[in-house]
């Protein structure tokens, strides 16, 4: 039985430790940052463990200790399910630092249990041991079905478990699972024990999405994917009651106007005209990043002045985002749409086809920055795909120019080595490039003379071409963001900030 606790609590660990950062991710989001945090934090309280259950070994050997150390990590885990999300909350409501509210939430979230989790191996390897001669060989096998266990967990909570089931779900589930192996060990004094499990066991059930789909128009304010944590709310936008989806804290990936789903409302989207202007019989689109598709659903509902027979190709990592732009975003049906559910640079790498028009919408916020798709590398591959006529536009969030524009200037910098032209267009604020915004890149892979903003009839395509940033596109100081080298989180330190 012993053999079978290392194998299960190292399982149960790692299992936590992935779904306490899933629970994490609408608070701080799901940066290389947080990951950081919530490995470093784990790491010290189990460290702490082992010092302490090595200890406690030695003072007071006995079953009914280790039946009480199992109990208080699945009292640990049940108190990250029950109070992990509002301490997060209140935590970064103070918290301005993303670095700072990484690791306070981390040990906010798994102090209690990893404290406990790190108790268990050491002390029961003290249990085991019989003899000297053989305590290199039980410590081995202790510890290396520690490890395997800790193998299973994470296959199983980053393969199955939070593809399936909420994240306050599998933890009252784990805190029910060590509980039930405290009682394996002690049967003294159960009852206590017997309550708190039956209470994990219901709080699991209770945790439990509906198994029915809700009929009503209200959206779940909460949906855990493989991939994200997806929020959806109604609200009130410019005047305009709207449905809003985000996926980081602190910022709306994707809006859609409840009278007019396929409007396309958020300011950054309708840069995308851009593309229509500059590849007016463009046929073979593709998008990387389809999100709450607002641009695919506008150009489904022929609304750019492309030829109606064009065939579009979305490349969207998360299925549970697709299936949530059908359920609540309005999204069509169309013969000329193909979603691709795949990372967009493993498209790339496959890829074989060429496009008139290439729109990417990969960076959600300065949170979770997909690095792999502004490297050098990347570039080549999306030069690849774009026809020697065509238009490519990319969205990305950062400053344009000052200190805070390394991100841009690395992408800017990567697509300027496979592209003739790489332009630059500030979409929140054109009089202010050094401030934080969208900033949409036009790359071509032939340069051309572009139309003249004044003799343009439609004056909001006007505009967005005098928003063009010229000072920003040459003498960039940070070097092209490469597959080996892409340091984003030390070009976003200041961006991580939430004022």
């Amino acid at each position: 039985m012993l053999e079978i606790t290392v194998f299960l609590c190292g399982a149960i660990c790692m299992a936590v430790e992935m779904v306490g950062a899933r629970l994490l991710a609408p608070y701080v989001g799901t940066s290389a940052v947080v990951w950081a945090g919530v490995i470093g934090v784990m790491l010290a309280f189990l460290a702490c463990g082992a010092w302490l259950g090595g200890k406690w070994a030695d003072k007071r050997l006995h079953r009914r200790t280790l039946a009480a150390i199992l109990a208080a990590g699945g009292l640990g885990c049940a108190l990250a399910a029950a109070a992990g999300g509002p301490a997060a909350e209140a935590i970064t409501r103070r918290l301005d630092n993303l670095y700072a509210a990484a690791v306070v939430c981390s040990a906010a979230v798994f102090a209690v249990p990893a404290l406990f989790f790190g108790m268990i191996t050491p002390y029961v390897i003290r249990l085991r041991l019989a003899a000297l001669a053989d305590a290199g060989a039980t410590v081995g096998r202790l510890s290396a079905l520690s490890t395997a266990g800790s193998i299973v967990g994470t296959f199983l909570g980053g393969f199955v478990l939070i593809s399936w089931f909420p994240s306050r779900a599998i933890l009252w589930g784990m805190a029910a699972a060590l509980l039930l192996l405290s009682l394996a060990h002690a049967l003294g004094r159960i009852w206590p024990r017997v309550a708190a499990l039956l209470f994990c066991l219901l709080m699991a059930a209770d945790s439990l999405p509906p198994s029915a789909p809700a009929r009503d128009d209200t959206p779940p304010p909460l949906t855990e994917s493989a991939c994200n944590s997806l929020r959806i709310w109604n609200d009130a936008w410019m005047g305009r009651a709207v449905r809003l989806l985000a996926t980081d804290p602190g910022h709306v990936q994707s809006i859609m106007a409840l009278d007019d789903p396929a409007d396309l409302c958020a300011s950054y989207t309708r840069y995308y005209r851009l593309g229509p202007l500059l590849a007016p019989q463009a046929r073979n689109i593709l998008m990387l990043g389809g999100g709450a598709y607002s641009v695919p659903k506008w150009l489904l509902a022929n609304r750019s002045g492309l030829p109606d027979d064009f065939r579009l190709t979305v490349v969207e990592l998360d299925p549970a985002m697709t299936a949530l732009a059908r359920r609540w975003f309005a999204l069509p049906d169309d013969p000329r749409l193909r979603i691709v559910h795949e990372d967009a640079r493993t498209f790339l790498r496959r890829n074989t086809s060429r496009h008139d028009l290439v729109l990417v919408d990969v960076f959600t916020s300065q949170y979770s920055v997909p690095f792999h798709m502004g490297t050098v590398e990347a570039a080549r591959e999306l030069r690849r795909a774009v026809s020697d006529d065509g238009v490519l536009l990319m969205n990305v969030i950062s400053a344009a120019s000052g200190p805070d524009a390394r991100l841009l200037q690395g992408i800017r910098g990567a697509l300027a080595s496979a592209f003739a032209e790489v332009q630059v267009y500030c979409v929140g604020y054109p009089d202010q490039p050094s401030l934080l915004q969208n900033v949409m890149l036009l790359a071509l892979p032939r340069k051309r003379a572009l139309p003249a903003p004044d003799a343009l009839a439609d004056a909001e395509l006007a505009d967005m071409l005098r928003s063009r940033c010229t000072a920003c596109e040459s003498g960039d100081p940070t070097p092209p963001l490469r597959d080996d080298f892409a340091p984003v989180e030390r070009y976003t330190l200041k961006l991580a900030r939430k004022d």
